[in-house]
């Protein structure tokens, strides 16, 4: 999934799977245009953005695909936000890439 605000690409991993396997994530609740309520979770060493998720009894979380290992693996399957978006963001094929900064 794309943010069309933020650009922050996603993946759903079902609650039964959903496992940390080090550290304890700092954690704040946003709140939607809809007023739906959601725990947004990152790391509270460097500030990654780690995982969203309901408050209560999530069925999934959304995981934050930067801070995965198989991050290769995971290509996008939908975007949302798309209305927020701005229109070049749809296409990036001529913009200049660079491997590392």
């Amino acid at each position: 999934m794309l943010c069309g605000s933020a650009y922050r690409v996603s993946v759903r991993a079902p609650v039964a799977t959903f496992r940390l396997h080090s550290g304890e994530p700092r954690t704040y609740v946003k709140t939607a245009d809809s007023g739906e309520q959601r725990v947004h979770a990152f790391c509270g060493d460097c500030g990654t953005p780690t995982y969203a998720c309901a408050i209560d009894n999530p069925p999934t979380y959304s995981l934050r695909v930067g801070c995965l290992d198989e991050r290769a693996l995971l290509g996008p399957r939908r975007q949302i936000w798309c209305r927020s978006s701005v229109p070049w963001s749809q296409d990036l094929t001529g913009v200049p890439k660079l491997d590392r900064q």
